[in-house]
């Protein structure tokens, strides 16, 4: 059986409402964000989490297919 977590609901429903896509944006443009970014991409569970979600993070920035398909082979090979 699948459980459904309430809060998790909530959360993101937030982040994907205008107001939400502007705290992130605000957070992660800040000096805090990106020492928090680095901080957690410096542990083993941030760099696997970061390598699952920046491929889907690249598609949507329209890059040149060979330049997408680079850096997700790349990816693959950080320990």
């Amino acid at each position: 059986m699948v459980s459904f977590d309430p809060k998790k609901g909530m959360i993101t429903s937030y982040l994907a409402s205008p107001q939400g896509q502007e705290m992130i944006r605000e957070y992660l443009s800040s000096p805090e964000g990106q020492k928090a970014i680095c901080e957690f991409t410096s542990t083993k569970k941030g760099r696997e989490a970061m390598k699952q979600v920046l491929p889907g993070v690249l598609s949507c920035l329209c890059l040149p297919a060979d330049l997408q398909t680079e850096v997700a082979r790349t990816l693959k090979e950080i320990p």
